[in-house]
């Protein structure tokens, strides 16, 4: 058994305090939770001041700040090291040593042999040697205590607490002694509780990838490097029974974001890997998500495809190398096909015998990727590089159809269409022209791959409208017929020009409008305004320059104005206004003999009673104070009451009852409600 004296060295370290005469002492301080204790570790920030601190210790100091939720008005203090914390002296480690590998380093950190410097008769070279060998030392140390809390302990460099309560909160100060005036102590501090304390999570993104006869482990460490220093790797062969591969924990040394470990198996048999990390207190995590799968022999013998040449009848004979050696690993051949040599490739030909070394190919496409895949009797297959097979071709691909487009305002067309059906389409041309008949001239040279173009004219010529087709070209360049060339009209920006309206008069039916407009081929409608006191609410959109109003109260008068829209959604200035006084037509034999309203808490009810014997509609306008009278309600021919729900207190509303019979003849009365 290995004794102390074969892993440290029996001499403390004598390094003269001139060579560390950095003026700052420093520590950094982590804390842990359980359930009945608090865990503190700090650790010196530089080589000096790690030095410093076991050479004069450091005390560590609990103030008690928050009972039961209240905070103290007088924190209570106590010391919690009566005398300072150091390293244990060096006959002390030999058997914590023996049994710690991490402990045995953390002890040659501390009292190794090392140069022997007095003052100042040493050299530079040796001084530098000096500092560079201490800040090793430093930095060992600190790795081992990371990895074994029990050395850390040892060495005074963390402290359990287990003089605390739940309910309490707690401000630890770790303080290094400082015996030099010249010298500037900084504290490391943790404000905790035993009500901080929180199950450990589990490792994150644990994944496996197997191989030929190993696999590589992997997972995400800097997700939780805040709180796993280090992790064991555990292995089953049936998925119960777990073992470590390592006595040891893993950690991390090169600074990836991610863990890497490589385990040696057996090809065939399936493994189970899990893993859980360990804390710089020595806490162990719950087990992460398991990961199993079996390595798998690599064919290392790879075919290639040497040739393929048509007989009469367009059938291709393929033929392939592959070394005779791997004739009894192998189970088959497969002849697999792809549009493209990145695409995805599909058996085409199947169960070809290890000993054959060509096949035949029927029915071909125009353009085949080919691939031969050998397939082993256990393990992956390997394949052949893809050898392009392209068949004679000078028939060109049908028109495209389906073409249709659009000019927006700004000048962008966009154009669509449906895509061809050939195995073999290359892409497509388009082709454009600014009159009707005159031949379309390409745009493009290079195929468009997609079913859409974008292309800009300008939409402020003297051309309403462009005109566009699309040809398909095959992968040998055979250009088909154009496609039925779709019109596509420009978007008009002008605003037309107001109508004129030349012809006005009140009739039997309503009032009659009739209006003329400029020669602009672009207007598609035209907008009706009427008003009591000014043309200015819309009664009707129509597309026939003239139209009757059939809602105008008989006896009223009412201002009336048109303005044009055009194709554009741009609309003209109104026209001059005309005034005109509705006819009042009675009718003995059939007329509205009640019209009624009446305010019902938050609404107005509408009766009414008529001879009209056969009706074609019924309609209500409705005024609010002094709003223009407009279109409020359609109802049933047959409804004789209808209920006004959205009224305002205080406002004065006025309804107008138009009822038509079969003919067209309105009957109207009005009545004002307050």
């Amino acid at each position: 058994m290995r004794t102390i004296k074969y892993i440290i060295f029996c001499l403390l370290l004598p390094v003269c305090g001139e060579l560390y005469s950095q003026d700052t002492v420093s520590v950094a301080v982590r804390f842990n939770v359980r359930k009945d204790m608090i865990q503190l570790r700090w650790a010196a920030t530089t080589a000096s001041s790690w030095y410093y601190a076991n050479k004069n210790g450091i005390i560590v100091e609990r103030y008690t700040l928050v009972r039961n939720g209240q905070t103290l008005a007088e924190p209570e203090m106590k010391t919690l090291t009566p005398e300072p914390l150091k390293p244990r002296p060096l006959d002390d480690w030999e058997n914590i040593a023996t049994a710690n590998d991490y402990a045995a380093i953390i002890a040659q950190a501390l009292y190794g042999e090392t140069f022997e410097v007095s003052g100042g008769t040493k050299g530079v070279a040796e001084m530098i040697a000096l500092a560079q060998e201490q800040e090793q030392r430093y930095a060992m140390a600190m790795y081992a205590a990371d990895l074994s809390y029990q050395a850390a302990l040892f060495a005074g460099w963390a402290f359990d607490d287990k003089e605390v309560k739940a309910g309490e909160r707690y401000l630890y100060r770790i303080v290094p002694v400082s015996n030099d005036a010249n010298k500037y102590v900084e504290t490391g501090s943790a404000f905790v509780g035993l009500d901080d304390w929180r199950e450990l999570p589990r490792p994150l993104e644990f994944d496996a990838i197997f191989g030929n006869a190993s696999v590589m482990l992997t997972w995400n460490y800097e997700l939780l490097e805040h709180i796993y220093s280090s992790y064991y790797v555990e292995r089953s062969e049936n998925g119960r029974d777990f073992r470590r591969l390592t006595s040891m924990p893993l950690t991390n040394i090169t600074g990836n974001s991610r863990m890497f470990r490589v385990d040696s198996i057996a090809n065939g048999r399936i493994y189970y890997y899990r893993i859980s990390g360990i804390t710089p207190f020595g806490d162990t995590s719950p087990y992460s998500d398991t990961v199993s799968g079996e390595g798998r022999l690599h064919l290392i013998y790879v075919p290639h495809i040497v040739k393929a040449i048509p007989d009469d009848k367009g059938v291709f004979d393929v033929s392939w190398d592959f070394d005779e050696r791997g004739n009894e690993v192998l189970s088959h051949f497969e002849l697999q096909r792809s549009d493209s040599d990145m695409g995805e490739f599909v058996t085409i030909i199947s169960d070809i015998s290890p000993k054959k070394r060509s096949v035949l190919y029927k029915n071909p496409k125009p353009e085949n990727y080919l691939r031969m895949a050998a397939i082993p009797k256990a393990g992956e297959p390997s394949y052949s590089f893809p050898f392009l097979l392209q068949i004679p071709d000078s028939v060109p691909p049908a028109a495209p159809t389906g073409l249709q487009g659009y000019v927006d305002t700004a000048g962008a067309v966009v154009l669509q269409w449906t895509a061809n059906t050939d195995d073999d389409i290359l892409g497509y041309r388009i082709f454009r022209g600014q009159t009707a008949g005159e031949e379309l001239v390409p745009l493009t040279d290079i195929a468009v791959v997609d079913t859409f173009f974008v292309d800009t004219v300008d939409v402020r010529n003297l051309n309403p409208k462009v005109y566009y087709a699309v040809s398909a070209l095959d992968k040998r360049y055979n250009q088909s017929a154009l496609s039925k060339t779709a019109e596509l009209i420009k978007p008009v920006l002008i605003k037309p020009s107001p109508p004129l309206i030349t012809k006005f008069e009140a009739t039997d039916e309503g009032v009659n409008l009739e209006w003329v407009t400029g020669m602009d081929e672009s207007v598609i409608s035209y907008i009706v305004y009427r008003g009591a006191g000014k043309a200015d609410s819309a009664i009707a959109e129509i597309s026939d320059p003239k139209y009757t109003d059939a809602s105008a109260a008989g006896g009223e008068a009412y201002y009336y104005a048109v303005s044009a829209k055009n194709t554009g959604d741009i609309q003209s200035d109104a026209s001059p206004e005309v005034y005109v006084k509705a006819k009042f037509v009675k009718n003995k034999d059939e007329k509205i003999k009640k019209f009624t309203g009446k305010r019902v808490n938050d609404s107005i009810v509408l009766q009414w009673e008529h001879t009209i014997s056969k009706v074609r509609s019924v309609n209500v306008y409705r005024k609010v104070n002094d709003n223009p009278l407009t279109k409020w309600k359609e109802l049933d021919v047959n409804a004789s009451l209808t209920t006004d729900e959205n009224i305002n207190a205080g406002s004065v509303y006025e309804y107008l009852l138009v009822i038509k019979d079969m003919n067209g003849k309105p009957a109207s009365v009005q009545i004002k409600v307050k």
